[in-house]
């Protein structure tokens, strides 16, 4: 309420103040009235009211001048130069010159390692193998008596101290490197098992490197096949062309003569086997070396050589 009667206030002394400021134009074109004394007084009271009213409304609606700052100048920002430090250029780098290259170094040879002298094996007398039934043992001894069965070769060796049998199998025969030189007169070092069989004292070698020759043996004299009859029971050499062959379930005969006769030659299928180049003991007209003992078998008179390298195939 007090807003409203404020404001009519002002309102009408404004409406006061622009009436007063009208009526002098309208005085001139409306010829005052014969009073002149009236709109004098009125004027002046107007006036006086409306400078007033002014005032007032000065005073009410003049707000307090309140000092504001003024906004304040942004300064301008100060131009920096940006000083770029210039990268120096990298000084080149002088390419050293090929250095020489120094001349290869010798590789030393490598210093051989020498062998060492192989350890004596102790050489059991043979003698002594009875005391060692079941055991390993090494013997050395002359081949004085070969022998072939079904499944192997006998070897008997003697010492002077004893005789013992050098059982070889087979496989072991197959795989022994001297047994070319393994015959009678050769000497011989075995290494093997012990064993005992039907009152014969043996040793087995399991490989065929376990037999070594040490002394070759030599072949009989060569007879004629005509005089063998005066060598019965001995070991011969014979060479002679093969005439014909026969053949049986354990073996193979072959005739054999030469100008002086002919003789059976009898060769059993385990030694027939390792002949080397046997086929040609088929073939009629070969010609053959064989050494063996010469017996008598249904009165006839043979050669039964005991070892494959006993029979040689001659060119």
């Amino acid at each position: 309420m007090q807003w409203f009667s404020r404001n009519l206030r002002k309102v009408i002394l404004v409406g006061l103040f622009w009436f007063a400021c009208l009526l002098p134009a309208c005085s001139t074109i409306t010829p005052p009235s014969p009073t002149p004394a009236v709109p004098t007084i009125v004027a002046a009271a107007v006036m006086t009211v409306a400078t007033a009213g002014l005032t007032g409304m000065s005073a009410t609606l003049a707000p307090t001048a309140t000092g504001t700052a003024g906004p304040t100048d942004t300064p301008l920002p100060i131009s920096t130069a940006t000083a770029t430090a210039r990268t120096p250029s990298p000084t080149p780098t002088s390419t050293p010159a090929d250095s020489p290259t120094p001349p290869p170094t010798q590789t030393p040879l490598p210093t051989r390692t020498p062998i060492p002298a192989p350890t004596a094996i102790p050489i059991l007398p043979i003698g002594e193998v009875p005391g060692h039934l079941g055991s390993e043992v090494t013997v050395a001894g002359q081949v004085v008596a070969t022998a072939g069965f079904a499944s192997g070769y006998k070897f008997t060796l003697d010492d002077g101290s004893g005789q013992v049998t050098l059982l070889m199998w087979s496989n072991v025969y197959d795989d022994c490197w001297d047994a070319p030189t393994l015959n009678l007169g050769a000497t011989v070092r075995a290494t093997g098992m012990v064993g005992q069989y039907e009152g014969e004292w043996e040793v087995a070698p399991d490989f065929g490197g376990d037999i070594k020759v040490t002394a070759v043996g030599t072949l009989p004299p060569a007879q004629a096949i005509g005089s063998l009859g005066d060598y019965m029971g001995q070991r011969v050499t014979i060479t002679g062309q093969i005439g014909r062959v026969e053949g049986t379930s354990n073996g193979a005969k072959l005739f054999v003569a030469d100008e002086s006769g002919e003789i059976v030659v009898f060769i059993w299928n385990n030694t027939l086997d390792r002949i080397e180049n046997n086929q040609a003991l088929g073939v009629p007209g070969t010609r053959v070396q064989v050494v063996g003992y010469v017996q008598e078998y249904r009165s006839n008179r043979e050669i039964v050589p005991a070892l494959p390298y006993d029979v040689t195939v001659l060119p």
